[in-house]
């Protein structure tokens, strides 16, 4: 004998699944929709914020790490063009080794944001999967977006030019010392870039 429910149940669970499945579909729509505004220009916006960011103190450092220099080679008397264009050739590999980190650490904030939106997309539609709670859903994916889309927390740029400019004082001291005891210092390295000019008179400090 048959009836209604002589299938077991099977009808309504079938009905209850396609019902679960509509709004499972009904929240990943929900979910790609308000993901939708994390495109290629949100991405590459992060890394030219931190570029925004970061590049003009490592332009200063420079500028303030040429000034020294030029301090030091004038303090110096130091006339010799081959000299002074040598130490200023290492100071411009030194800047662009230092652009080249500012740069990839802005391609780490893109990335990172890129895994951040992936990952959270994934677990709202995991969590979907398991709840089939639309409504729940979209009100999540809302929050995530939210916080996403809040702006990086940088550091400031560390001094990238300090050893540069303390070897220019350290070394500079150790050959004037050298040229004022007539060699009786010896430096371990001796560059010639501080030696006295032909002119310059050699005052102990």
């Amino acid at each position: 004998m048959s009836g209604g429910g002589g299938d077991g149940g099977a009808a309504q669970a079938r009905a209850d699944e396609q019902a679960r499945q509509a709004r499972i579909r009904q929240g990943t729509e929900t979910i790609d929709d308000i993901f939708g505004q994390f495109d290629d220009n949100f991405y590459t916006g992060r890394r030219s914020a931190y570029l925004d960011y970061a590049t003009p103190q490592l332009q200063d450092q420079y500028t303030d790490a040429q000034k020294q220099l030029a301090f030091a080679l004038d303090r110096a008397g130091t006339t010799d063009s081959s000299i002074r264009a040598a130490r200023e050739a290492e100071l411009s590999k030194l800047y662009d080794t230092n652009l080249r980190a500012v740069t990839d650490e802005a391609l780490s904030y893109e990335n990172s944001a890129r895994n951040n939106v992936e990952q959270s997309r994934s677990n709202l539609l995991t969590t979907l999967q398991s709840t089939a709670d639309a409504n729940a859903a979209a009100q999540q994916a809302q929050n995530q977006a939210a916080s996403l889309t809040q702006p990086d927390t940088y550091s400031p740029l560390a001094q990238l030019f300090t050893t540069f400019t303390n070897q220019l004082g350290n070394q500079a001291a150790v050959e004037r010392a050298s040229y004022a005891s007539g060699g009786a210092i010896t430096p371990t390295v001796s560059t010639g870039l501080f030696a006295p000019s032909s002119g310059a008179v050699v005052v102990n400090k």
